[in-house]
C-alpha cells in the first residue's frame, strides 16, 4: 500500500498563501514582490531538497558517534527559461564542522543523502550536483562529484 503525505494550502490574499499539516504546522507561502511574509514555492522546495537530505545525513553521523559542531547545506537551483520553469539542476554545498569526519565520509554521506535516500530530490528531474567542504579550525577541505 502506497505511503500518503497531506497538507491544505489556503489563500490568503494576492498571491499569500499559508500550508497547514492535518498536525497543525504551518508554512507561509508567499509570491507578493514586497512585504512578503513567506517564501516563494521554489525556495520552499530548494529547502525541502536540503532538508531531506540533511535528516539522512545526520543520522549516518549520529550512527559514528560523530559530533556536529556545526552542518550547512547552501542551494542553488537552475531552472529552464521557460514555463514551467522547473529546476534542471540543483547543485548543494554541505559544509561539515564535525570533528573526526574525513572527506571520503563526508563526501559518501553527502552523495547518499542526495541521491539515493531523499525522496524529494528523486521526485524532482533535476540533475544533483553535491559538494563538500570540511571545517576543522582553520582547515578547510572541499571535494565536488555530479549525478547527472
Amino acid at each position: 500500500m502506497a505511503r500518503t503525505t497531506e497538507t491544505t494550502v489556503h489563500h490568503l490574499i494576492d498571491k499569500r498563501f499559508v500550508g497547514i499539516t492535518p498536525e497543525g504546522m504551518r508554512v507561509m507561502i508567499d509570491g507578493e514582490a514586497e512585504a512578503a511574509t513567506g517564501m516563494r514555492p521554489m525556495h520552499l522546495l530548494l529547502n525541502a531538497v536540503g532538508a531531506c537530505a540533511g535528516y539522512d545525513i545526520v543520522e549516518m553521523l549520529r550512527k559514528r558517534r560523530l559530533e556536529i559542531n556545526a552542518y550547512t547545506i547552501e542551494l542553488v537551483g537552475e531552472r529552464a527559461d521557460e514555463a514551467p520553469g522547473a529546476f534542471t539542476k540543483i547543485r548543494a554545498l554541505h559544509r561539515f564542522d564535525v570533528p573526526g569526519l574525513d572527506e571520503h565520509s563526508a563526501r559518501r554521506f553527502a552523495e547518499l543523502g542526495m541521491t539515493k535516500y531523499c525522496s524529494v530530490a528523486e521526485s524532482l528531474k533535476a540533475d544533483i550536483e553535491v559538494e563538500v567542504e570540511l571545517i576543522h579550525g582553520d582547515v578547510v577541505a572541499d571535494e565536488s562529484s555530479a549525478r547527472g
